[in-house]
Parts: C-alpha cells; sequence; structure tokens
C-alpha cells in the first residue's frame, strides 16, 4: 500500500532498533551537528522512562501526511537507511535551520511502528513522554504559498498578542485564520499532546508563534442534541453555536479556566481616608479582575470521546488509545490498549467505560432522596461513540446489549423499583421513581431490531406506548392498594 510505503522500506532494509523493554523504557533521537562535514547526523538512544523527569529533551507533535512514492525521504541514523514522510523530513530541516539540536521524541522514529507490541505499550507511556518533555512542538509544516505573506504578518504581532485583535489587519487576520484551521488541529493525537505540555511552540515553516495565541475563550462547549431520523435511527446534532470556534481554541482551550481575582481589599476600602473624590474614584475602580489559568483535572472517558471521538486518525482505534494521556487515573487503568484486535473491541471498550461513568456520576433513576441528573444523556453518548468508530447499526446494538448485561443496568433499574415500592408501602406513601430520559430511551434502543428493518418508526413507537402504558398501569395499581392500605388502617384505629 502507499500509505505503509515507508514502513515496507524499514522492513525491508532491516533496520535495526536499540532493544529496549517497551513498559519500562523509550528512545529518544539525538540530533548533532557535524562541524567537519556540515552535515545534522541523528543517532537513537535508549532512556528508561523513570529518568524522563531528569532528560533534557523534545517532543515532537505533528502530522505524518501521505506516504507516497515522492514523499519519501532517505535519511541516516545510526549509520543505517532509515525512511521518512516528508512532513517530518520537513521539520528536522526547520529545526537544524533554528540551531534546534539535542534529544527529541518523535513517534515515526522512536516507535517501532511494525512491531505492535512494543507499539501498543509506548501508546500507553504518551502521558509521561509528553508530560515531562522541557518543550513540545507544534508542527504545522511549511505554508502554502499563498499564505505566506499573512503568516509573516500575523508573526510580527507576538510581542503584543494579547491587544485588541480589532486592530489587526487583513493580512494578520487571514494568518490567524490560516493556522487556526490548519489541518494539524483536526488530528486526534494532537489534543493530548497539547494538553500534557508544559510548555509549547507552534512552528509553521520559519515561523514561530506562542501556543496562546489560539486560546483566548473558555473551552466550554454546549453539549449536543440527540434526534431521530425518519426511521427511528437516533444520532446527535451539534449546536450551531459551537462551530464559532476554530478547531485549535477547541483543543487549546479544552482545559481553560476563568476565576475572579479580587482587586481591592474590603477591609482597606472600608477604612480609606480621603477626599470625596478619592473616594469615588475607588469605589468606581474594578473590584475584581477575571483570570485565565488551565487546569490540571485529568478527563473522564465520555466527556473527551464526545468532543474530540471524531477528529482524524490513521487507524480508528485510535480514537480511543488516542486519548488515554488525558484521562483521570481510574478510566485510564481500564483501557486496553490491543492493536491485534479489530475495531469493533476499542469500540466496545469505549462504550463500556464510557457508560459506566455516567452511570457513576448521574443517576439513572431519581429516588424520594436523591435528584436525577437531567444532563445525562444515555443515548447520546451511544451515538456519539457508535458514529466516531463507524459501526454498522447491527454491530453496535450487539455490542450495546452486552455492554448493559455487564454493567447489570437492567439489575439496577428493578432494584430502583423494588426500593420505591418498599418505601410507598412502608415509609412514604407519595414515593415515586423517575428515569433518567437518556437511559429510558437508550434501553427503548437495545431492545430494537436492526435498525434497517422496515417499519422501525412503527415498532419503536409502539414499544414506546406499551412501555408507558405498562408504567401508568403499575402506578394505578400501587395507588389502589395504598389507598386500600390507608382505609384499612383508618379503620383498624
Amino acid at each position: 500500500m502507499d500509505e505503509e510505503l515507508d514502513k515496507a522500506l524499514n522492513r525491508k532494509t532491516h533496520f535495526k532498533y536499540p532493544a529496549i523493554e517497551a513498559t519500562r523504557h523509550t528512545r529518544l533521537l539525538r540530533a548533532s551537528y557535524d562541524r567537519l562535514h556540515r552535515i545534522v547526523s541523528y543517532r537513537l538512544e535508549v532512556v528508561p522512562l523513570e529518568y524522563l523527569r531528569w532528560t533534557s529533551y523534545r517532543a515532537l507533535s505533528y502530522t505524518w501526511g501521505h506516504a507516497y512514492s515522492g514523499d519519501i525521504i532517505e535519511i541516516q541514523i545510526d549509520g543505517q537507511p532509515f525512511f521518512i514522510r516528508r512532513n517530518l523530513f520537513d521539520f528536522l530541516a526547520a529545526a537544524a535551520t533554528r540551531g534546534k539540536y539535542g534529544l527529541f521524541f518523535i513517534d515515526a522514529i522512536c516507535i517501532n511502528q511494525l512491531d505492535h507490541d512494543e507499539r501498543q505499550s509506548q501508546v500507553q507511556e504518551m502521558t509521561q513522554i509528553y508530560r515531562n518533555a522541557n518543550e513540545v512542538i507544534a508542527w504545522l509544516g511549511q505554508p502554502e504559498i499563498g499564505q505566506v505573506d499573512n503568516v509573516r504578518a500575523l508573526s510580527q504581532t507576538i510581542g503584543s498578542f494579547h491587544s485588541d485583535r480589532a486592530t489587526w489587519t487583513a493580512s494578520q487576520c487571514a494568518g490567524f485564520r490560516y493556522l487556526s484551521y490548519h489541518g494539524f488541529w483536526s488530528r486526534i493525537w494532537i489534543v493530548q499532546e497539547v494538553l500534557l505540555a508544559s510548555s509549547m511552540e507552534v512552528w509553521c515553516g520559519s515561523f514561530t508563534f506562542p501556543i496562546k495565541l489560539f486560546g483566548s475563550t473558555s473551552g466550554t462547549l454546549p453539549p449536543p442534541k440527540t434526534k431521530l431520523a425518519s426511521n427511528g435511527r437516533p444520532s446527535t446534532v451539534v449546536c450551531p453555536s459551537s462551530r464559532l470556534q476554530s478547531p485549535a481554541e477547541i483543543i487549546v482551550t479544552h482545559r481553560l479556566r476563568h476565576v475572579p481575582r479580587p482587586l481591592k481589599d474590603p477591609l482597606a476600602q472600608g477604612t480609606k481616608i480621603g477626599t470625596i473624590e478619592e473616594i469615588t474614584a475607588g469605589l468606581e475602580s474594578p473590584s475584581e479582575a477575571v483570570v485565565n489559568y488551565q487546569t490540571q483535572i485529568q478527563d473522564l472517558l465520555y466527556q473527551v470521546m464526545r468532543k474530540f471521538g471524531k477528529l482524524e486518525c490513521s487507524d480508528p482505534r485510535d480514537r480511543l488509545y488516542g486519548l488515554m494521556g488525558i484521562l483521570n487515573k481510574r478510566s485510564r487503568a481500564r483501557v486496553e490498549p490491543n492493536y491485534r484486535r479489530d475495531v469493533s473491541y476499542a469500540y466496545y471498550q469505549a462504550l463500556k467505560i464510557g457508560l459506566q461513568e455516567l452511570s457513576a456520576e448521574g443517576n439513572i433513576v431519581s429516588l424520594p432522596d436523591h435528584r436525577l441528573d437531567a444532563d445525562c444523556s444515555y443515548l447520546a453518548y451511544y451515538c456519539e461513540v457508535r458514529d466516531a468508530f463507524r459501526m454498522e447499526d447491527g454491530l453496535s446494538l450487539s455490542i450495546l446489549r452486552r455492554v448493559l448485561d455487564e454493567l447489570h443496568l437492567y439489575t439496577r433499574l428493578q432494584d430502583a423499583f423494588f426500593q420505591v415500592q418498599w418505601q410507598q408501602q412502608f415509609m412514604w406513601h407519595d414515593a415515586e421513581i423517575n428515569i433518567s430520559p437518556g437511559f429510558k430511551q437508550l434501553l427503548m434502543h437495545a431492545e430494537q431490531e436492526n435498525p434497517k428493518a422496515d417499519g422501525l418508526l412503527f415498532k419503536f413507537h409502539t414499544r414506546q406506548r406499551i412501555a408507558i402504558e405498562s408504567l401508568l398501569s403499575w402506578l394505578q395499581s400501587c395507588s389502589r392498594r395504598h389507598k386500600g392500605w390507608r382505609q384499612f388502617k383508618e379503620s383498624s384505629a
């Protein structure tokens, strides 16, 4: 395949990597300038993962690009031929031009892409590798010919990028838009590489920009809504206002938070002595300012899957594995990267872990002493994961039923009904149970047959009507029993 041409050439030349224990070590590429021959030489060094925090190195964040025959370039590593793609070659040339030498982590070189076991072990260590890097470089590649002047004009505003963008020229605005909507930001691996970086620069050709240039607002987006198609198939619809943010801004501001900071001391302000003009001026001055900071709280899988799950990747399994670095410890421990199994296994993991998080964070039922979390949308998450992994409806439904059984969500619902019945008889006569609308819709969807079958919309509404009628009948029978029980107690008294 043309897309794997570089890997095929490296296999053919039998490139020998320094041996590592993938769960304990990683490789770094050392770039050195040979003054005698006026060339840059490269060699791979093995570094224990536990020593990364004391090792000075840079990590590269970039898109691999195509692997067509005209885009494959040979370099020398440890005196052996090694084939890389043009975008990576352009970065190495740009780093040499800037005089950036030393150690680099570059996944296409430092990880043996032909070894599946090493690859999936190193994927689990991306958190350590990118978090401990002295600097992460976001390489956007060479600017397009028509955008060079715009990007150059934008680079002249680096010293004053906090100023009002309304003062920018048309060329600067065009350059900023070009960088903000660059294809670099559409890659799913970029998310964790950006969010884990302690320091980051954006390179575009010979121009350098601070990452803060792309993060001016909060990363909070309105949640997508769920709708039913004409055949009864559920899907999610993105709110139009969420499209106002650029792809770069959505990623950079994902963990950006705004907090008010007081500018005045209330005690000093209340006891201040001065003229009326001075006191008036003090009262009219701002009392607080908004401060931005990046939170270090790690994410739950269902949160990042719904936000970033549809970003691009060459391997669809990476829609789960590529987000492991920003997950909290418990969620990350539940993910099992396995590139030997098909996409359905990654989908199964994402669905099970996400629904487990949702059921733990928000109640699927509301008892008299609990509050129902109306924002938990189980059906919407199912639709997002199904579409992200591009699963067929029949297979996705069978996996959904398996996940519901393994998580014992049906049992939890039955236990909640029994608990309410007990409370209605002996504690609260007016006790009731409310099922989360999203969870109820998810259960109804799981009971459907293949969505491609004829008359699905009729079946869907029929099942919905039967479920509602059964619930109303049960509530009426409970009401009659409780009414008779109260009359019996009053007559006995």
